[in-house]
């Protein structure tokens, strides 16, 4: 249980058994983040702002979305423009103050502990985007 978060490019099939064999390949081509609340934070406010009209319904909808959503968050050249600022910051304006099993009691040391990755990552979507492709961000929790 608790927060699971992965990115790739749009209509890669993600080979979870590779993935986890630590598959050179595949793991190139995916991230994956548990517990990294703070990046969840971010990544809802971007879904929301990508997804206005989409209403997430539930006792926990103000934890943004979620898995059963039709659509990923998008990281757009604005998104990851804003993704460099807050991995720059530590991600300061997106503090989780609550989370179904999200890590937030150890939310600053995810932050930490991920930042190189999230920088790899930031690094791959700048690429992609150059390339015209787009990479998708998923959640569940």
């Amino acid at each position: 249980m608790g927060l699971d978060q992965h990115a790739h490019l749009r209509n890669h099939k993600v080979n979870w058994d590779k993935y986890f064999e630590e598959d050179k390949e595949e793991c190139s081509k995916v991230f994956v983040w548990r517990k990294h609340a703070r990046l969840q934070q971010f990544m809802a406010k971007k879904w929301a702002e990508q997804n206005p009209k989409v209403e997430v319904e539930g006792a926990l909808a103000h934890l943004g979305f979620n898995a059963d959503q039709d659509a990923p968050c998008y990281m757009t050249e604005e998104v990851v423009r804003e993704l460099a600022e807050q991995i720059e910051k530590g991600f300061a304006d997106y503090h989780a103050t609550d989370g179904f099993f999200w890590g937030q009691q150890f939310q600053e040391e995810s932050v930490k502990d991920y930042k190189e990755q999230d920088i790899k990552f930031l690094k791959f979507c700048e690429q992609a985007i150059n390339e015209k492709k787009v990479v998708e961000y998923w959640c569940s929790w």
